[in-house]
């Protein structure tokens, strides 16, 4: 039996020791407290703050939409080759010359200084009407660009959400990974504690107290290794949301774990995966390139109009002064019969093509199947050992406690504490690691999927 008074002191020990751990213990709720703030007042930075600010600052972003800008400008039927090109020319020629001229009467001109000027100018039309059918296949090539750009920006902008969302959970893990080590650092604290009032009192070995030290410093060496690591993630996500990097910002202590997600056959949601979607387009722009190819097999016809003005002035020669203007117009037909083979190669070339993106479909289908299993089966494993590491934690607690009152009392020794509080700790980092793993194996499914961004 333990007297009243040693049993007062056990209480005391405990109520102490639960109000060292009781960040620790908030782990279970996947819901922990800051273990150190800095120095300066850290600005909160919520999940939805981040995806918001990289959807507006991401340089990869801003970078895509440029690119579709760029495809939406180029998507014209001028640019195709649908309209007429119409030119204006003009010019103004002049020169001074000797000239010695014997005309067919038997006058012969002598001219020192002749001076000739001649003065044109013209508008010119030139309409291709007919050139294969090639113009509207380039119309059609040219829509299907302005698709591809704007299915980057859709696949981009997913992509960062992920890439966020995965970058925003690394920084709230490595801030509950520092709430680990510094509740080991209370522990090592609070034995420390204890070791140094029992050699005091000379119920326990110095070594007892001088081990529980080396501990101590053990873990706040720990801790100043792991606040660099979370200095590196935070940056990290500032780098995502196209911010400073030195800026100083707290994260929220947990995130949501959607638990809930179903497996999906691939036929549900394949066809809505960007990358496909990509991919297909890729096909079509080849299948266009073939027709382009086809096309220039065809005549051509083009339309040519021009109205012309010329005016001649000379000092000397047959005709001093002439002047001529007016519309002219016609039309070509250009028909192609031989340029060494080059046709049948461009369009062998393309067939090739074409079947070179059937093939890179076909493989993305299979590979993004594969990957979408091993995601689920993550997914699906770290669901479970977030369930047992939750478990886990209560089981190392009370072992913790129990060991620092059986400690305290001099029925445990120093080993069988220090294995408590190691394994208190190991536990509280799984738990975390845990919780990290389910968010980013449920990220890259709702990515696959095509439900991350809605």
């Amino acid at each position: 039996m333990i007297p009243d008074k040693k049993r007062n002191l056990q209480a005391r020990m405990i109520r102490k020791i639960k109000y060292a751990l009781w960040p620790a213990l908030l782990l279970m709720t996947l819901s922990l407290p800051v273990a150190a703030q800095d120095t300066l007042q850290d600005s909160m930075l919520t999940l939805n703050d981040a995806i918001a600010a990289a959807l507006d600052q991401n340089f990869d972003i801003q970078i895509v939409k440029v690119q579709l800008d760029q495809a939406k400008t180029n998507n014209t039927i001028g640019n195709a080759g649908m309209l007429p090109v119409l030119n204006a020319t003009g010019g103004l020629n002049g020169n001074i010359t000797d000239a010695h001229v014997e005309l067919a009467t038997g006058d012969v001109q002598n001219r020192k200084g002749a001076r000739s000027q001649t003065l044109s100018g013209a508008v010119q039309l030139d309409w291709i009407l007919f050139d294969g059918l090639r113009m509207f296949t380039n119309k059609r090539r040219l829509e299907e660009l302005q698709s591809i750009g704007n299915t980057n920006l859709k696949q981009q902008i997913q992509s960062t959400v992920s890439q966020v969302v995965i970058s925003y959970a690394e920084v709230v893990r490595q801030k509950q990974q520092l709430v680990a080590i510094d509740t080991a650092m209370a522990l090592a604290r609070v034995r420390m504690d204890l070791a140094k009032k029992k050699f005091e009192v000379g119920t326990s070995a110095k070594t007892d107290y001088l081990q529980a030290q080396v501990d101590y410093n053990a873990s706040k060496s720990a801790f100043l290794t792991q606040s660099a690591l979370l200095r590196q993630a935070k940056d990290s996500l500032m780098v995502l949301l196209g911010r400073d990097q030195f800026m100083n910002y707290d994260v929220q202590d947990s995130l949501h774990l959607n638990k809930d997600l179903v497996y999906q056959d691939k036929d549900r949601w394949m066809d809505r995966n960007f990358s496909v979607q990509l991919a297909r387009q890729q096909k079509r722009l080849s299948e266009y390139d073939l027709k382009l190819a086809n096309g220039a097999q065809l005549p051509v016809l083009d339309l040519s109009a021009a109205y012309n003005y010329n005016r001649t002035q000379n000092g000397a020669g047959v005709t001093l002064f002439n002047r001529t203007y007016g519309p002219q117009g016609g039309l070509n037909l250009t028909l192609p019969l031989f340029n060494g083979f080059n046709l049948q190669r461009q369009k062998k070339v393309a067939r090739q093509e074409v079947f070179r993106q059937d093939l890179m479909v076909q493989r993305l289908q299979t590979s993004l199947a594969a990957r979408y299993r091993t995601a689920w089966r993550s997914y699906d494993n770290a669901l479970k050992s977030l369930d047992l590491e939750k478990e886990n934690i209560r089981y190392a607690e009370e072992n913790v406690m129990i060991q620092q009152a059986r400690f305290r009392v001099g029925v445990a020794n120093t080993l069988e504490l220090r294995e408590a509080e190691s394994s208190y700790v190991a536990a509280l980092a799984r738990l975390v690691d845990a919780a990290y793993t389910v968010k980013v194996t449920e990220t890259r499914l709702l990515e696959l999927e095509n439900n991350l961004v809605k």
